[in-house]
């Protein structure tokens, strides 16, 4: 075999035997990734490279140690990026030749390739379905009495420090901080449209850059401002939609939510604190009657990970409206997308009401992500992709 793979040991096996399916040999770094040696790295990357004829470094995630890495050992980069906005991704050693990366957020993908980026497609992300289904059928039903909720949420509040820089601004011009409010508000309204890239124009990153500074020297292209500033400010809308969100399902129905967030703003909601992913997600997912998702505001137009997952464990889902959710699945029918909150609670009410409807379509939504956004379908389509060499592909 003359087509060699290198990752690191922290992937699902199914990503592992889809790379296999596909004709390559799998070397798993005995490493993680947030605690490589680089020299260990290279080292290992010399050897890797001497068996194949084709190979590549894989990782889920643009690493740009790992882009100076590859470049300085001359292996091919691939990455399969889930993030959006991944600030990595407009630095300069991420514009290399020997980088391929998939993102899984077509917004960002078109913003890419406007910036001058070579190789870069666009790929919808895969979950990890055969696991989740070997979870839920040993649990055979043991852990419904914990798991089960009429609504259940998994995920960051993003009030915590780490998170919720937006507060942490001493000072803005009132004008500036007129703008910024009324933005946060404005995008508050509206799904699907990506209000916060439109409206951090060039000026107003400008003076932005005078009240709020980033450290990221001067490898970087200058669009990374922008993406910064839409992070920063995504992640207020984040936090004050989900406290929100969690405030009022707490109040009308049995709530459970799932996160390290700080809940102390609502005694009345049920906090469970961190899901284990493999082991706990899955079953919450499944025992929920509905699953509640809201996408994080800098996801401009992608399915979010958590999406697939929740329909991958036959869950049922209410998620908000994304293009890329209604391009790829139907509304109503595999999964019910709200408008806003509003119609959101609405929703919650009719469909818990309503169980043969609400499990019909959840295990319709189920189907379409065990047939299509399974890791052996989509590596399958980034080898397709890149076979074609053709930068402008995009999955479809």
């Amino acid at each position: 075999m003359d087509k060699g793979i290198m990752v690191f040991d922290e992937y699902p096996k199914e990503m592992i035997q889809a790379w296999e399916n596909v004709g390559y040999q799998v070397y798993v770094l005995p490493m993680k990734s947030e605690q490589f040696n680089k020299e260990e790295v290279k080292r290992q990357i010399v050897s890797f490279t001497k068996k194949y004829s084709q190979s590549f470094f894989f990782s889920y995630g643009f690493s740009l140690s790992l882009a100076e890495i590859c470049f300085e050992s001359d292996i091919r980069y691939l990455c399969w990026e889930p993030d959006c906005p991944n600030a990595g991704l407009w630095n300069k050693h991420a514009w290399l030749d020997n980088n391929y990366i998939f993102t899984f957020d077509y917004r960002q993908y078109e913003q890419l390739v406007m910036c001058g980026m070579k190789h870069v497609w666009h790929l919808p992300l895969a979950t990890c379905v055969e696991t989740f289904e070997k979870t839920i059928c040993t649990d055979q039903g043991k852990s419904l009495k914990k798991f089960g909720s009429e609504v259940s949420f998994v995920g960051n509040l993003y009030n915590d420090e780490n998170h919720n820089m937006y507060d942490r601004i001493k000072y803005l011009p009132q004008y500036l901080q007129g703008y910024i409010d009324a933005l946060i508000a404005a995008q508050r309204k509206v799904w699907g449209v990506d209000l916060l890239s439109y409206a951090l124009n060039d000026a107003i990153v400008e003076q932005l850059k005078k009240y709020v500074q980033f450290s990221i020297g001067e490898d970087y292209d200058e669009q990374v401002y922008e993406v910064m500033y839409g992070s920063m400010i995504g992640q207020k809308i984040a936090q004050l939609e989900r406290m929100e969100l969690c405030s009022y399902l707490a109040e009308h129905y049995q709530f459970s939510l799932y996160t390290g967030g700080d809940t102390s703003f609502d005694k009345k909601i049920m906090n469970k604190g961190y899901a284990n992913y493999l082991t706990e997600m899955p079953l919450i997912f499944h025992y929920s009657k509905i699953n509640i998702h809201v996408t994080m505001r800098t996801i401009t137009s992608a399915i979010p990970l958590r999406v697939l997952d929740v329909l991958a464990c036959e869950g049922f889902l209410l998620t908000n409206y994304q293009p890329e959710i209604a391009e790829y699945f139907v509304d109503g029918e595999e999964l019910v997308i709200y408008q806003d909150f509003t119609d959101m609670y609405q929703k919650i009410t009719y469909y818990l009401e309503h169980e043969e409807e609400r499990k019909k379509i959840a295990h319709a939504g189920y189907l379409k992500v065990k047939e299509h956004f399974n890791y052996r379908t989509g590596i399958q389509q980034m080898v397709l992709m890149l076979g074609e060499k053709n930068e402008s592909n995009r999955c479809v």
